[in-house]
């Protein structure tokens, strides 16, 4: 089967988790003896035209072939069946303006050539039906993504007791002012993390007393998965994808006044203070088993074949 992987999404951003997604799902096409993959790389191979993100990629395919893209991009070619990723729909809810058209644009383009769409969650799932009503939910399809290896307990990595943030402060549904109220209450340091290595995260985890996770919105949410691979509690709002990644023994929130979440995050804080966290960390532990990259891909790969053959290719 062939694959056209369209690797725009490293040109658009250095950091961030559709990069993680994207590289996850490449490493392991890779060396798929069952798939003849072809990588449309603007890094390397390829020389990007103006404004290439939006434009319809320069490629004549070897057809019959899967064309997925990492963001919202179609090859419409005879013989080609195009597969798009939606990891969430924070456009629609949080961006306004002439970004947002533009982005809704792109976004409807790529769903309106699509024989499949993959969601990364069953939350974003129904984002999706809701936002795009006209779109068949026999074409949608869930495929949680996974959590990488490198994220796991270190044994000679003492806990330092601060709170750690993951995420873009600077983005408003972040909740990183929740985030700071929380360390004002317990009189805790917080600590940022952007633009570090999966390794240095790791640390990072290791050494944090819990991730604090106030966002209002998330497609996913892997860093509750990151910090509960790695051993460290994980504070989270109650919201969007967050239930369905954290598991049924998970510290979350009620959405509410940033106040009042605050509050609340501070409360947990204290509770792990307090009191012994090894049955927290080991629920934790024991719930990132349900998410691997390895399973993720095996289902991706599923809905390249279902598609394949339906359509008699």
């Amino acid at each position: 089967m062939k694959l056209i992987a369209d690797n725009i999404i490293f040109s658009l951003q250095r950091y961030g988790g559709i990069s993680v997604v994207w590289n996850e799902l490449l490493q392991r096409a890779r060396v798929d003896k069952e798939i003849e993959l072809t990588e449309l790389d603007y890094r390397q191979s390829l020389t990007p035209r103006f404004m290439e993100r939006y434009r319809v990629p320069a490629y004549k395919a070897d057809t019959p072939a899967i064309f997925h893209s990492s963001y919202f991009r179609v090859l419409p070619q005879p013989g080609v069946l195009n597969v798009t990723t939606v990891h969430d729909l924070t456009y629609h809810f949080y961006r306004h303006g002439l970004p947002k058209a533009v982005h809704l644009w792109e976004e409807e383009r790529a769903l309106r050539h699509s024989e499949a769409i993959i969601c990364v969650s069953e939350n974003t799932k129904r984002d999706l039906l809701h936002c795009y009503p006209w779109v068949p939910e026999e074409r949608v399809h869930v495929v949680y993504n996974g959590v990488s290896e490198v994220f796991r307990p270190l044994p000679n990595v003492p806990k330092q007791g601060y709170l750690l943030f993951i995420g873009n402060s600077s983005v408003p549904y972040k909740r990183f002012e929740v985030a700071q109220e929380v360390a004002r209450l317990t009189g805790l340091e917080l600590k940022t993390a952007t633009g570090v290595t999966p390794e240095q995260l790791n640390t990072l985890y290791n050494e944090a007393l819990c991730l604090l996770y106030p966002s209002d919105y998330e497609g996913f949410g892997i860093p509750v998965l990151e910090a509960q691979k790695a051993g460290c509690p994980v504070i989270a709002q109650n919201n969007s994808s967050i239930p369905e990644v954290i598991g049924p023994q998970g510290l979350m929130v009620a959405h509410d006044t940033p106040q009042r979440m605050a509050s609340e995050m501070a409360d947990l804080v204290r509770q792990l203070l307090s009191q012994p966290t090894d049955t927290i960390i080991a629920a934790g532990l024991e719930n990132a088993k349900r998410f691997s990259w390895d399973t993720a891909y095996a289902q991706t790969k599923n809905v390249y074949e279902n598609i394949y053959h339906n359509h008699h290719l």
